[in-house]
């Protein structure tokens, strides 16, 4: 298959799986379900999660499970996708090997944080996604404590990473180390991404994929700095840290602008000096994340729809299908502490787009 084919091939798959998704209809019976069973019986008969679901019993299935088997799913969408991109040798799939990556480690520090030694480790990445991953999960499971599985990531970036911080005797993942890591492996990802934009891409399709990038990395980054100003009232010294802010397109003065801001809402008025002031302008939000989601998901749902960029609209549709999922946990909490409908709807973004 020639580039030019397999460039029409994600763009007409990614549009072709974008319009499965949900409808709004499909949302506002999910929204009158009354519990899990009739939540889960719903998404097996009457949606696209019906493969997905195909050997799930409604009655004896927990949320926790369900939860697993969607993100699932998602991740075998993502296999998917890296199929056809691989034809093209922009090396992008590597991303969603990179991210899975993440995950796991992510997974695993947060359990050790937890100090829960009798969790669970359970991970399962899609086969395609296995067969070129460089971790070993058996050795990340069975890593008891944070120098332990700096131990297990031997051979791997991920080491070269969190190492730094493994030989530093002060750090510990209490007092928010683990932001620390987190912002770290965030900060390889989106770097490693960027190193391919950069050299695999030419011309305008390099400078929309970095843009596009650099601005998944920026708006996570205001988000993680409104959220440690809302609980921490932390300082700009405190945020460096503990913010990924390594590949933005933002200048290094608009960022450390923002690090400065008095509190959480003055972190909104400074973003008018930021290439983002359009999109924030006018935006009526109650928690930050939600903000960035709405403003995040028209810029993508644009993308999608009208990007001739093949690695654009593969990113954009991550997004979107990643956003339907957050969409979905948010129905099953909802019905799980017996919200009204109205009140769940409130949570979820893009609902009939």
């Amino acid at each position: 298959m020639g580039n030019s084919q397999a460039s029409n091939a994600i763009l007409a798959k990614a549009r072709a799986m974008y319009g499965r998704r949900l409808t709004g209809h499909n949302y506002q019976d999910l929204l009158n379900c009354r519990d899990l069973p009739e939540l889960i019986s719903y998404l097996k008969t009457r949606t696209s999660y019906a493969d997905a679901l195909q050997e799930v019993n409604p009655v004896a299935t927990r949320r926790a499970s369900l939860e697993a088997l969607l993100r699932q799913n998602l991740f075998e969408q993502y296999a998917s996708l890296c199929r056809y991109e691989m034809n093209i040798g922009h090396d992008f799939y590597r991303y969603f090997i990179i991210r899975s990556e993440v995950q796991a480690i992510s997974n695993r520090l947060q359990e050790l944080h937890a100090r829960d030694d009798d969790a669970a480790y359970i991970y399962n990445m899609p086969e395609f996604i296995k067969k070129h991953s460089k971790l070993n999960p058996a050795a990340v499971g069975a890593a008891r404590d944070f120098k332990t599985l700096v131990f297990a990531l031997e051979g791997t970036p991920y080491e070269k990473v969190l190492r730094p911080f493994a030989d530093d005797p002060n750090f510990s993942l209490e007092e928010n180390g683990i932001l620390e890591l987190e912002a770290a492996l965030d900060g390889y990802v989106y770097q490693e991404m960027e190193q391919i934009a950069s050299t695999k891409l030419q011309g305008k399709s390099r400078e929309d994929m970095l843009y596009l990038l650099r601005r998944q990395s920026d708006l996570q980054a205001i988000a993680d700095i409104y959220r440690l100003k809302s609980m921490l009232h932390a300082d700009r010294s405190f945020i460096e840290g503990r913010v990924s802010v390594k590949v933005s397109n933002m200048t290094a003065r608009q960022l450390t602008h923002l690090m400065e801001a008095h509190d959480a809402k003055d972190v909104i008025h400074r973003l008018v000096a930021t290439p983002y002031a359009n999109e924030f302008y006018g935006a009526s939000f109650r928690y930050i994340e939600e903000g960035v989601q709405k403003i995040d998901y028209r810029w993508h749902l644009k993308n999608l729809r009208f990007s001739t960029n093949p690695s654009v609209v593969l990113f954009c549709y991550i997004f979107l299908a990643e956003n339907e999922l957050t969409n979905i946990i948010h129905i099953i909490e909802g019905v799980r502490y017996d919200l009204s409908p109205d009140e769940i709807q409130e949570m979820l973004v893009g609902v009939g787009d």
